[in-house]
């Protein structure tokens, strides 16, 4: 009876955490909507964004495209940026970009003699990090409860004038890129120094001819900050979206396993419950049969 009522236990427990996990499937799957509500109008603007400065760097002469976010600085201080979340229950989300960024840390070193700082976006990258012996800017943790453009702008600010002061010569982004519901990568990228890509594919357009007022090179020195600012949202709507996939794929496995640990468990309950059944029924024919014959 009391190895019964064990599995009857079992059973009520794992019904109960399979509510829990089908209730924070629903809530990762409302989540991701809301965010791709966002992803998708920010990567149509950003491409604009990169269609008009490819289109403004086309006619212009190399000797006016020298730009203080565009210039390549002598030394290796390196500054990478890690993003994670604040939560885990997310498969290994959090494991894969933090493990890319270590080695992109370790790589770094070996090759060079880098001396590399970390700014840290969530608190599983903080808690990751704090155990090396490398320098660690802390005051964007919190930053994946509040992916805005008020946040990304921040954030894009601190890293401009950080690189024009010359404290590093290098910023580099580490965060999970979001393909879809189903597959997220993890993407080391070149923050600063911006140097754009002219042979990067672009949607096929008319060719347009522009009038710059005041001038192209100031059109050009205003546009790169804004791209910039639009890559660190990027980074940081597309990290949240990949967090809420990440984390209704694994609340959904996890619900399968729960599924499939019930059955186990119910069919484990018949049997030691007719086990139990029989076991009465001949105690109850053994001491009928006894009666009869006494």
């Amino acid at each position: 009876m009391a190895h019964l009522k064990e599995i009857v236990d079992r059973i009520s427990l794992i019904a109960f955490t399979q509510q829990i996990t089908k209730a924070m499937k629903m809530v990762s799957a409302s989540k991701l909507h809301k965010v791709q509500q966002i992803l998708l109008p920010l990567k149509e603007y950003t491409t604009q964004y990169s269609v008009l400065l490819h289109t403004a760097l086309q006619n212009m002469d190399e000797a006016h495209l020298a730009h203080s976010l565009t210039n390549k600085k002598i030394g290796q201080r390196l500054l990478l940026i890690v993003m994670a979340s604040n939560q885990g229950l997310c498969g290994a989300f959090n494991k894969n970009v933090l493990k890319a960024a270590y080695e992109q840390i370790t790589a770094r070193k070996q090759g060079a003699s880098t001396a590399v700082e970390l700014l840290v976006i969530g608190k599983k990258a903080h808690q990751f990090f704090k155990k090396y012996h490398i320098p660690i800017i802390d005051a964007y943790v919190d930053l994946p409860a509040k992916p805005t453009d008020q946040a990304s702008a921040e954030l894009t600010s601190y890293c401009i004038e950080a690189f024009q002061k010359n404290s590093y010569t290098e910023i580099v982004l580490a965060y999970t890129a979001f393909k879809n519901s189903a597959k997220q990568e993890v993407t080391i990228v070149r923050f600063l120094p911006f140097l754009p890509n002219l042979d990067a594919p672009l949607p096929l357009a008319p060719p347009r001819y522009y009038i710059y007022e005041p001038s192209q090179a100031l059109l050009i020195a205003q546009l790169i900050p804004e791209i910039l600012k639009h890559k660190i949202m990027h980074m940081l709507v597309e990290s949240s979206a990949s967090e809420h996939a990440a984390r209704m794929a694994t609340m959904s496995q996890a619900t399968d396993n729960t599924d499939e640990l019930l059955k186990v468990l119910r069919v484990r309950y018949n049997r030691s419950r007719q086990a139990l059944i029989t076991n009465s029924l001949a105690q109850i024919t053994s001491g009928a049969e006894a009666l009869a014959e006494a």
